[in-house]
């Protein structure tokens, strides 16, 4: 009866540790009432593991089904990708197995292995639970994960894996000879030590990466200043040579009039009007900054032989600061006109066509123009930085490109 509480007790604490553990690397996600019931979820699916696992002899089949069941609770609970709830699942569980791998050395090495087995339950438990906390620690709350790729993550995931397979040998191989039991029971604390410094290793890489992300940011933002002088400077000169050419306007209607031809000067000061009225603003999205950067994308484009067409919506509640909604803006517009730019030049028709909208919640911003062959999408486009933004409030960034168009799409 006393090693069934006992039991019960074990599980509850691996519970309430693995939850513990989840929280420091993975988001939480909005599953209603069931996300307070997490822990008991948890404790009721090892209490499944477990009756389960007495039905199999193998204990890599039992290994098996808890990293499982990790893995699903992390999914059900946690907004997380598959590699992460793959890696922190093995991560947690060859925490909890190296504990109680190191303490089965010191029973197998104790002079009563049938006494001191049973007080030695607990504190493996203890030790698992402190090696959390100090991960915890360690830990200062990098979880932008996307800045890793794939075969970075591959890398990460064999230490855990590794560490496993390197427990069930030990656990298999289990010798009665001390020196055999002492070598064990070094590698249980060195594989401890390795998961800990891979953790630390993966905080090291995740704060260089986002020092890199700050420090691309802070360089957009000083081109993002340098073009906007540029295009203001060319507003300047835009605004200097309509002065001139209304000045001239004005001087030919006083001229009609004094003549008596109405007709001829009301034509000449609809268009002229027509013209002001298009100079002035192109697009009004009730928001300065994105107006700002898309009529002056709009007129730069225009002046090069470009089209534009807008389906554009109400930008006033905008959730992205002045910098990032020029990085934003600015970057795919600005390859969308160098694109169509060189179909220009070879007589196609070089239209733009953007869609800057929020629906259901979301930003969308999608910006389609024509090439005149497939683009090669590298970092120097600057589309890096566009994922960048995207990549800080949890967004999609896609880019789809063939012989004839390129299309990149923001949901923010």
């Amino acid at each position: 009866m006393a090693l069934w509480v006992l039991s019960f007790c074990i599980m509850a604490i691996e519970a309430w540790g693995s939850v513990y553990f989840f929280d420091t690397f993975l988001k939480k996600t909005d599953v209603g009432r069931l996300g307070k019931c997490r822990y008991v979820v948890l404790y009721f699916a090892d209490m499944v593991v477990a009756l389960l696992g007495g039905h199999f002899d193998l204990m890599g089949i039992k290994v098996m089904l808890i990293i499982l069941v990790s893995i699903t609770f992390c999914t059900v609970f946690y907004e997380a990708g598959w590699k992460q709830r793959i890696f922190f699942s093995g991560l947690n569980y060859a925490l909890l197995f190296l504990t109680d791998l190191f303490f089965l050395q010191i029973e197998n090495m104790s002079i009563s292995p049938n006494v001191v087995l049973t007080f030695l339950l607990l504190p493996s438990k203890m030790l698992w639970l402190c090696l959390v906390f100090i991960v915890r620690k360690i830990w200062k709350g990098q979880n932008n994960y996307g800045e890793l790729s794939r075969k970075e993550w591959l890398k990460f995931s064999m230490i855990p894996l590794l560490t496993v397979a390197s427990m069930l040998l030990m656990f298999f191989c289990n010798s009665a000879e001390a020196k055999v039991q002492t070598a064990y029971l070094f590698l249980s604390v060195g594989l401890i030590f390795i998961n800990i410094l891979v953790i630390e290793l993966l905080q090291g890489i995740l704060e260089k990466e986002e020092l890199f992300r700050e420090s691309a940011l802070a360089g957009q933002k000083k081109e993002s200043q340098l073009a906007h002088y540029r295009d203001m400077q060319a507003v300047y000169e835009r605004q200097g040579r309509k002065m001139h050419d209304y000045k001239n306007q004005i001087r030919t209607m006083q001229v009609l009039l004094k003549k008596g031809d109405t007709q001829a000067a009301a034509a000449l000061a609809e268009r002229l009007t027509e013209s002001i009225s298009v100079e002035m603003a192109a697009v009004n999205t009730n928001h300065p900054v994105v107006d700002a950067v898309l009529n002056q994308k709009f007129h730069a484009a225009r002046e090069q032989g470009v089209s534009m067409t807008f389906r554009v919506g109400d930008m006033g509640g905008l959730r992205l600061n002045e910098e990032e909604t020029v990085i934003l803006l600015s970057n795919l517009l600005d390859n969308a006109i160098h694109e169509c730019v060189k179909a220009a030049r070879q007589g196609r028709k070089a239209v733009i066509h953007v869609k800057l909208v929020q629906e259901g919640g979301k930003l969308i911003f999608s910006v389609r123009n024509p090439v005149v062959e497939k683009v090669q999408v590298t970092e120097g486009t600057g589309l890096s930085n566009v994922k960048a933004v995207a990549d800080k409030y949890g967004g999609d960034f896609a880019v789809s490109c063939d012989a004839e168009k390129f299309q990149a799409v923001v949901m923010l």
